[in-house]
């Protein structure tokens, strides 16, 4: 501690720039059941870093449903930030942060995966001058393992906050024998739950407010502890390896500067867990008594809740921007359990991670016959409008589509003069679909599987008073593909339908093929 007090009170040559890179991705390797929460708790990481940490927005990269590639590209963005900021003469602290999976052989981003030693080279290649990373994924520990990692409720070293020297910590949610758990209850990982928590103030065991990284990492590690030990899947032990040098420790999150706080008073006692109404996600838990302690939060309305044995008690506060809520002056209400509202808003949320991602679209193009004698002679392009709805997996989609269209044209019928003949054509499908569709990469995707139509073709004959107007109406297989741009909820997809339809156009003719080919708008969620 009196190294850390030296090193604050000794003027710098150098300002510090803290620089974060946040990657996270629900979706691991093939075999992997999906995540919920991983992508959340990285913008949860994001948050904090900006709220409390006083890290600038601009300086904080979050790579979200990312890929290998994704991640790199990104990471070449931010070396070329760490190299100007070099340039000008500053030291920089990088915070890298990872929820996802995770085996022995390093981080799955999808089907895609990022070796440790990868990882390790990227860090330490990156240019800054303190490199923290934070991995919450399956099997972590890993990562540290390989180089003497150690499972351990607490770790000293040395660093400035002058940044005299450089070096590398490497903290994960879990040993490289264990799984790194999601909890319904809290909406989120335990690790990365507790780790936000105790960077806006919880781990500030000192109450100096300033959270520094030992005291992060024990708080986040008996926590974890805690939280886990009565898991169906087993306790979860945080691990940690470093390789630093200097005086003093990392000191993570200012608090003194936080504006927008609510402060728990040493009156109160128990540990309360406070939920952000607004953002349905739970802020931080704070074990209180003893002395007054601080959470810095976000303006807006929150619920501080406390468990007692047979209820909870419940108070609502609405933190104004620059203020500061004294949980003291707070009325605490009792609930029954099951009317838990924060509990609520979290199983909600699950249950919408859950369902499967659904669009409406609308649809526009043309159809027509494979077959050129068939299109000159039979049936000609018509133009087709209509809508779809569709459905989507983890890999694979379903819809139904309802489509319509028709107009004038001309056929050359067969064995009569090569005067062309006048025809109305009008086409009507309903289709059902189904099959599989890719990761999206830099918001392009493409999709392929079968369809089925139930589709109905007329055609009358208007230059030709005695010609019967004429009626198809069949099922008929095919199949799908699309591809197209998917930024945020908006939807642009070029599709093409194909059709084998079971009918006899002439002799040696039993079926014939068709095709629809399609623009497509809209918006999913």
């Amino acid at each position: 501690m009196l190294g850390l007090l030296a090193a604050l009170s000794t003027p710098s040559e150098a300002a510090v720039q803290r620089m974060a890179f946040l990657v996270a991705n629900n979706e691991g390797a093939s075999n992997a059941a999906p995540l919920y929460f991983a992508e959340d708790d990285a913008i949860k990481v994001g948050d904090v870093l900006v709220d409390v940490a006083g890290y600038e927005p601009q300086d904080v990269h979050l790579v979200l449903d990312a890929r290998k590639s994704d991640m790199l590209a990104e990471f070449g963005d931010l070396r070329d930030d760490i190299a100007d900021a070099k340039a000008a003469g500053d030291d920089v602290v990088l915070f890298f942060y990872y929820s996802g999976h995770a085996d022995e052989a390093g981080l799955q981003l999808a089907q895609t995966v990022l070796g440790y030693e990868q990882l390790e080279s990227l860090l330490e290649n990156s240019g800054a001058d303190v490199r923290l990373a934070f991995l919450d994924a399956c099997q972590s520990g890993t990562a540290t393992r390989r180089k003497g990692g150690t499972m351990a409720p607490s770790f000293v070293f040395d660093v400035t906050e002058h940044l005299a020297t450089e070096g590398t910590v490497i903290v994960t949610s879990s040993s490289s024998d264990e799984a790194s758990q999601e909890s319904d209850e809290i909406g989120g990982s335990y690790f990365t739950h507790y780790l936000v928590s105790g960077l806006a103030g919880s781990a500030d065991e000192d109450f100096d407010q300033r959270v520094t990284l030992s005291e992060v990492y024990d708080y986040v590690y008996i926590q974890t502890i805690i939280g886990t030990a009565a898991s169906a899947i087993g306790t979860q032990h945080p691990t940690f390896e470093w390789d630093l040098s200097g005086e003093g420790d990392v000191v993570l999150a200012d608090l003194e500067p936080a504006q927008s706080a609510l402060v728990f008073p040493t009156q109160l006692t128990g540990t309360f867990a406070v939920f952000d109404v607004g953002r349905s996600t739970f802020v931080g838990e704070v074990t209180a008594g003893g002395a007054d302690r601080k959470l810095a939060v976000r303006p807006g309305r929150y619920l501080v809740q406390v468990r007692r044995p047979t209820h909870l008690y419940v108070a609502e506060v609405k933190v104004p921007k620059d203020g500061t809520i004294n949980l003291a002056h707070a009325t605490f209400e009792p609930v029954e359990y099951e009317e838990d509202t924060a509990k609520g808003a979290v199983e909600k949320k699950i249950r919408k991670a859950r369902r499967p991602d659904t669009s409406v679209r609308l649809m526009a193009g043309v159809a027509a016959p494979t077959s050129i004698p068939v299109m000159t002679e039979f049936l000609p392009p018509v133009p087709l409008a209509g809508v779809a709805y569709k459905g989507s997996g983890r890999r694979g989609f379903w819809g139904v589509d309802v489509l319509a269209g028709g107009g004038p044209g001309q056929i050359a019928v067969p064995g009569a003069s090569l005067v062309p003949v006048q025809v109305n054509t009008y086409w009507t499908s309903a289709g059902l679909s189904a099959g599989y569709q890719s990761p999206e990469w830099h918001n392009l995707q493409w999709s392929g599987g079968v369809r089925a139509e139930f589709l109905v073709i007329q055609r009358s004959f208007p230059g030709d008073s005695m010609a019967p107007d004429q009626s198809l109406v069949t099922v008929a297989p095919g199949g799908v593909w699309s591809a197209g741009w998917h930024p945020g909820r908006f939807l642009l997809d070029l599709e093409w339908h194909s059709s084998l339809v079971p009918y006899k156009l002439e002799e040696g003719r039993n079926a014939f093929g068709t095709r629809q080919v399609l623009l497509t708008v809209g918006m999913r969620w």
